[in-house]
């Protein structure tokens, strides 16, 4: 693994689908981008986040049997946007969220 992607990695952050963000301490120091939420209902969430690359996002969520699912990558800015889904008739357990790496 080379040194830029262990940096991305220790910069990781959680970014929730209203915009607000927890970030790690490493990454307090720049603006966290603003997501926009397509949908988000008991089975599905997806949406796109600002930005510019190399950092990305992707839309996460977690079901009630299926644990979590993940959507695409995407870098910041890139507004074909993320999608995660339960499977059917597994709804929500209780969050849905994108993680920025």
């Amino acid at each position: 693994m080379d040194k830029r992607r262990i940096a991305s990695l220790a910069v990781s952050a959680v970014l929730l689908g209203t915009g607000a963000a927890v970030v790690g301490p490493a990454a307090q120091a720049s603006a966290s981008p603003k997501c926009h939420v397509w949908e988000k209902n008991t089975t599905r969430f997806s949406g796109w986040c600002d930005g510019r690359g190399p950092a990305s996002y992707r839309a996460t969520i977690t079901c009630r049997h299926g644990g979590e699912h993940q959507g695409a990558w995407h870098w910041l800015g890139d507004r074909r946007g993320s999608t995660a889904w339960c499977e059917k008739n597994d709804r929500l357990a209780g969050k849905w969220q994108f993680l920025s790496a």
